[in-house]
């Protein structure tokens, strides 16, 4: 009976150890992920903090280091200053066009060539796919000098040199520092990441069953009617994805518009921040240049601002649509 009682005794202080190391550990993994995730976040705010003190500034703070996160005598005459000195709300209504149309444009698109590939089976449709993959991984740069032939005597996709052959002068149009060179790219589907689009709806449409499609058939849907009344309904949270990737993307595009758009008064808001940033480089320390640096803080954070609504406004579907698609990390 004693030497029973010992063994239970030494097998409930080993029960008590286990959980005792097992609540130790626990409690190292979540003060560690914290310590993580706070190092993190601070990488990711600290640069606002560092445009929102900045911004709330006077000229001559400039000339001396800030002490602390925020200046000792905010004020808002940046703000105020920006709105005539930057053009801000020109620039920021260029930008809202090209980002909205050209989201609308993807859209459209981008659903359609991914329920295509989703869907049906055809040949050369392993390789229209990893042309779509190839579009990913392959960065705009290796096409800009033929996209900047291309849109400077844009032919109509032929059509302009075909007709060149009855008339003897081919008809071309320069879109160059127009908005049509986002706008066409989109609508066919190669606009800016439209390939992860079409990744994100492709993997969404083959996870779908496939009698959702044949019970559409029954009901008398035609093909596109199958497409756009039931499965189209399914996928929200892609597009609602796609619309907060779309919208970000053309937001912050600088490549891009580098490329076509040379005009300063067409520039979106991005490039115009960024092409003022390298003209104040140039000039010399005086209070003017100052008081211009210190406005080009508030709009760089005015640049952010609505991206960060958009985003916690649509960060729960996005989310969703990662997780559903099988994306992970």
């Amino acid at each position: 009976m004693e030497l029973e009682c010992m063994r239970n005794r030494k097998n409930m202080d080993g029960l008590v150890l286990k959980r005792a190391a097992g609540k130790t550990g626990t409690l190292f993994f979540k003060v560690f992920r914290l310590l993580l995730l706070a190092g993190v976040g601070y990488l990711v705010i600290y640069p606002l903090i560092t445009y929102l003190s900045i911004a709330l500034s006077e000229p001559n703070d400039l000339y001396e280091e800030l002490t602390g996160w925020m200046p000792q005598d905010p004020t808002f005459l940046n703000f105020k200053g920006l709105f005539g000195y930057f053009k801000y709300w020109d620039h920021l209504w260029i930008t809202v066009s090209i980002a909205g149309v050209s989201t609308l444009l993807t859209l459209i698109t981008c659903p359609l060539v991914g329920y295509g590939l989703a869907r049906y089976r055809f040949k050369g449709n392993n390789i229209v796919f990893a042309m779509v993959i190839l579009s990913i991984i392959v960065p705009i740069q290796t096409a800009q000098i033929p996209m900047y032939l291309d849109y400077q005597e844009f032919d109509f996709f032929g059509i302009g040199r075909l007709i060149g052959l009855f008339t003897g002068k081919p008809l071309t149009a320069n879109l160059l520092n127009s908005y049509w060179v986002y706008y066409i790219p989109a609508l066919f589907g190669v606009g800016l990441r439209s390939g992860l689009y079409i990744f994100l709806f492709r993997q969404y449409f083959m996870g779908m069953p496939r009698d959702l499609e044949d019970a559409g058939k029954v009901d008398g849907c035609s093909k596109f009617g199958v497409y756009l009344r039931i499965f189209v309904p399914n996928v929200k949270p892609v597009f609602v994805t796609e619309f907060l990737l779309s919208m970000i993307y053309y937001w912050n595009d600088t490549t891009y518009s580098r490329m076509f758009i040379t005009l300063p008064d067409r520039q979106p808001l991005a490039l115009y921040v960024e092409t003022m940033d390298l003209f104040l480089n140039m000039m010399k320390d005086s209070i003017e240049a100052m008081e211009a640096r210190t406005q080009l803080f508030a709009a760089r954070l005015l640049v952010v601002l609505p991206l960060m609504i958009l985003f916690i406004v649509c960060q729960k579907f996005f989310i969703e649509s990662m997780d559903r698609s099988g994306i992970k990390g």
